[in-house]
Order: C-alpha cells, then sequence, then structure tokens
C-alpha cells in the first residue's frame, strides 16, 4: 500500500483516535474478524452473474450489528456509514466510501430471511463470546437474534410511515391553495 493510499484510509488517521477499550476499535478488532469468518456462508445467498455487484454482505452484516448497538433507522444507519467516522474505521472502509441507499439493508435482511439464514450472523458472533470467555458453550443464556432484527425492521416500517406522511402532506400542500385554505390551517395546529 503507498503512502497516499494510506493517508484516505480510517487506520491511518484513527489507529490513535479510538483507544484499546473504544468500542469501534473493538469492532473492528474482535467482530469485524468473526464476520469474515462468515463470508462464505453469506456470500452463498448472491448470485454472481446476476445484475449489479452485490454489496458486500459482511459490512451489511457488520452495519446491522451497529444499527441495533445503536438503535438507528435504515436511513440515519446509511448515513452513519458515509459519515461517521467511527463506523468507517470498525468496518474498515475508506474516509471517501459514499455508502449506499438505506434499501439496501432491507433488501439484505429479507434475502437473510428467505434463505433461513437469519442466524448466520448471530451464531457467528455467539461463537466469538464463546471463544473470548464471556459466555458458556451448553449452558441457558437469554439470547436470540429474531429481536434484534425485528427491531431494525420494525423502524424501518415506522420510517415508512414517516415518509408516507411527509409526502401526502406535500401533496395536501399543492391542493391548499386552491381549494381549502382553512383546512390546511387545521392540520398545522395539531
Amino acid at each position: 500500500m503507498d503512502s497516499q493510499q494510506s493517508f484516505y484510509h480510517t487506520s491511518f488517521v484513527c489507529n490513535d483516535l479510538f483507544g484499546a477499550t473504544d468500542r469501534y476499535r473493538l469492532f473492528r478488532e474482535k467482530i469485524l474478524p468473526q464476520l469474515m469468518k462468515l463470508r462464505p456462508q453469506l456470500e452463498t445467498l448472491y448470485c454472481e452473474s446476476n445484475g449489479r455487484p452485490a454489496i458486500d454482505p459482511v459490512l451489511l452484516g457488520g452495519v446491522t450489528l451497529f444499527q441495533f448497538m445503536e438503535k438507528v433507522s435504515d436511513r440515519r444507519a446509511a448515513e452513519q456509514v458515509a459519515y461517521h467516522l467511527g463506523w468507517k474505521y470498525a468496518l474498515e472502509l475508506e474516509l471517501a466510501y459514499q455508502g449506499f441507499h438505506p434499501t439496501v439493508l432491507v433488501y439484505f435482511r429479507d434475502r437473510l430471511e428467505e434463505n433461513q439464514a437469519l442466524r448466520v450472523i448471530f451464531d457467528g458472533i455467539v461463537d466469538l463470546l464463546i471463544e473470548q470467555g464471556l459466555i458458556k458453550r451448553g449452558c441457558k443464556q437469554r439470547i436470540d437474534s429474531t429481536h434484534i432484527l425485528g427491531y431494525v425492521k420494525e423502524m424501518s416500517r415506522l420510517e415508512c410511515a414517516a415518509e408516507t406522511m411527509r409526502l401526502a402532506l406535500e401533496e395536501l400542500a399543492g391542493v391548499r391553495i386552491k381549494k381549502r385554505p382553512e383546512f390546511w390551517d387545521r392540520i398545522w395546529m395539531l
């Protein structure tokens, strides 16, 4: 890697910025390598000869985990990937990485669900936790991947409802001048 290329990579900028116990560094050093081990299982969900190239499923898995950890919507997660230095560092992205459209996350979760692969990422992380000695194999734990994906999916529906309301109100704004301006004033009072 030449010096100019390394300057544009987050590791050049962030190695000293995030300390040894920072969650972004821990994610990069512990969780991301575990996600990379899952790449062969995740790649089987994609067809190489069909359409445009897919976004790296390891990246999408990491974003989904961050999304749950930080309780952010798909739109916000896509913004974080594009603009948040901690997320870029944790996911080993270049500083100039532009991100992706939020619907990519919806399609990724749908693809996991359609292929009965919802537990792939979750089980990989549980294996890491067992390996690190943070949980014990075979003991009873109250952990499950369903609530992680369910929470993220629920946020997407809320976002969809909010966007629908915004578009409806914009449409009404165009009609209000011609027809009933007093109706529009009552809506804004709510």
